[in-house]
């Protein structure tokens, strides 16, 4: 049975799908500032005229006025603006619609595609009730039923993960720089992904990482300590230690680091498109 906070980040999961089609909380949509509408066209183009018919007003005044008259135009009249509004919108969305989705976990993906067929089904129910009689759908299919769910969702993640390392190939230089400015945590995030699908190689550990790694198993530690303050100990340790005791460790982090170039170096060559 559904509680609490299970059934809220169920509901924000389903809220996150329907309008989003991924499941993530961490991506938010940047503050891209969308192509002016039909009326705003229309004010901008006959603000001036307004003023020169009604000098006298101002400010609010004028804005009432363009309003009045937008509305007592004719669908012909107001048809050339709303047409330029929906071209202007269509260029807008044409790169963004390029970017690839994160598809939606197996239960997020099961949600998608049963939420709008369950809420016909409950007209009067609230978006979480319709989630706890979606939960508990899932919870009583078989493990068959549910394996199926996975493997289309492990089919969608293949996609995404094709779409990562050849999107950016068919951009255009404007689309590109469109793409980089108004997604740019976007852009970066799809990046590093293509990198790591590809194979680039990790960044070695520093001298310092290497040495908590090989010490803090093996560390007297006060009975109940946490991994934290024994962290806090070996930072401590490592602060007091001399140069000369911390040379094994340089020299184990500058040889893998000089690996490291070597291998990027590798890497670029083989594929320049993610360099």
């Amino acid at each position: 049975m559904l509680r609490g906070p299970l059934l809220f980040r169920q509901s924000l999961l389903a809220r996150t799908i329907l309008a989003h089609g991924f499941a993530t909380h961490k991506e938010k949509p940047a503050n891209v500032k969308r192509p002016s509408t039909a009326y705003q066209l229309f004010a901008f183009e006959n603000r001036a005229l307004v003023v020169a018919e009604y000098p006298d007003i101002k400010g609010q005044e004028i804005t009432k006025a363009l309003s009045n008259k937008w509305k007592e135009m004719s669908e012909d009249e107001k048809s050339s603006y709303k047409k330029t509004y929906k071209e202007n919108l269509k260029i807008y969305n044409a790169p963004l619609a390029k970017l690839p989705k994160k598809p939606p976990g197996t239960f997020g993906l099961f949600v998608k595609e049963n939420y709008s067929k369950e809420a016909r089904l409950l007209p009067e129910a609230k978006l979480t009730e319709v989630m706890k009689a979606l939960s508990n759908q899932w919870n009583n299919i078989s493990n068959e039923e549910k394996e199926q769910w996975k493997q289309k969702q492990e089919e969608m993640k293949e996609e995404y993960k094709e779409k990562v390392i050849s999107f950016d190939e068919g951009l255009t230089p404007e689309e590109r720089g469109f793409l980089e400015e108004k997604r740019g945590p976007k852009m970066r995030q799809l990046a590093k992904e293509k990198s790591k699908l590809l194979g680039r190689p990790k960044r070695p550990l520093t001298a310092y990482i290497i040495f908590v790694q090989k010490n803090i198993r093996g560390m007297e530690s006060p009975t109940g300590s946490t991994a934290v303050e024994r962290i806090q100990t070996l930072a401590q340790t490592w602060n007091n230690m001399t140069s000369e005791e911390k040379e094994e460790y340089v020299v184990e982090s500058r040889q893998a680091f000089e690996q490291y170039q070597k291998d990027v170096a590798e890497w670029k060559e083989k594929h320049p498109e993610a360099a």
